[in-house]
């Protein structure tokens, strides 16, 4: 098998449990209208929209037309008051003041908080609920738009391609640079690409424009939340092996990877809102003497960090039920 088929191979695997799971997950050119919600706080792995590498706006570094859904279906009446204001030109100038939010406050603060334009408050992603009870909620969650696209050209001075990059309503939020054991490379060919071959000044690598870059391969993940070349830090998101690190390898008897619980799990919708909401955190630097330095930096989880903090989550809430009742 050559190496670009077997690269090829593990990225389109990736892909496959994405998209997986039904309208959502295959139905190419269509806009959140065309959708069917997902029940309220079940939502599985998969779901995610294929996009193109054509659809992104290397300018913008936004896939337009997955922000302007958004809005539409879940904002329609802030929407009408914003195009009063600027007419045929709404959508253009809107993409520009949700780029520029980014740039400013950084992906999370956006996603998290919205952005104003010309008196209107506008969402920019639905958390989960408190209460399963209120439909209306249950529908603006579940109108969350997932979308991938591999193989993306992010620059404006070059066609450079990123294996994958995920979105949430059409905001990049998860790059990631694949490798196969079969073609001879591994995660640290990966980290070692994103040091050597991404340009941190490049828009789509600057501080905050995205939430994690990600090296895999079939075994293990690594992932970071700033690039900044050789100095670039990439840290294990691993389950462990054994007690030690890594993965457990996957049974001769069961078809593919030991990183699968990346794609399937931390990927899936409930949990990227989950970790976008409240896992991944801003914090500034302080200096030897505890004194703010002004620079700031992105905190990921470890996994283990990750499904420790659900479990006592889960757990809690099964009590609080059982007693209820």
């Amino acid at each position: 098998m050559s190496p670009d088929i077997s690269e090829r191979s593990f990225e389109g695997a990736i892909e496959a449990g994405l998209l997986q799971g039904g309208l959502r997950a295959y139905g190419g050119g269509q806009g959140l209208s065309d959708t069917e919600a997902a029940p309220w706080g079940e939502m599985p792995s998969g779901g995610y929209l294929r996009r193109v590498p054509e659809d992104y706006d290397r300018e913008l570094c936004l896939i337009p037309r997955d922000v302007i859904d958004f809005i539409l279906i879940t904002q329609p009446k802030e929407w009408t008051r914003l195009k009063q204001h600027y007419g045929a030109g709404v959508e253009e100038q809107f993409l520009q003041r949700v780029a520029a939010e980014i740039e400013r406050r950084g992906a999370l603060g956006v996603l998290r908080n919205g952005v104003r334009d010309s008196g209107c408050k506008f969402l920019l992603a639905y958390f989960r609920p408190a209460s399963g009870l209120n439909t209306e909620t249950q529908r603006l969650y579940a109108a969350n738009l997932f979308a991938l696209v591999r193989q993306l050209r992010y620059s404006v001075k070059n066609e450079n391609s990123l294996d994958l990059v995920l979105f949430l309503n059409g905001i990049p939020i998860f790059t990631a640079e694949l490798k196969n054991l079969l073609s001879g490379q591994s995660v640290e060919d990966a980290i070692t690409q994103y040091k050597r071959d991404r340009d941190p000044r490049e828009k789509l690598f600057t501080y905050g424009r995205c939430l994690a870059h990600f090296a895999i391969d079939p075994e293990l993940v690594y992932v970071t939340t700033q690039l900044a070349g050789a100095r670039t830090r990439f840290l294990p998101f691993n389950q462990g092996r054994f007690g030690g690190a890594g993965n457990p390898p996957v049974p001769p008897t069961r078809d593919g990877y030991a990183t699968a619980y990346l794609w399937n799990e931390t990927w899936a919708r409930d949990s990227v809102l989950d970790l976008v909401r409240q896992f991944i955190q801003e914090v500034e630097e302080e200096d030897e003497r505890g004194r703010k330095t002004g620079k700031h930096f992105l905190i990921f989880p470890r996994y283990q960090q990750l499904g420790c903090v659900r479990k006592l989550v889960a757990d809690a809430a099964g009590t609080a039920q059982g007693n209820a009742i």
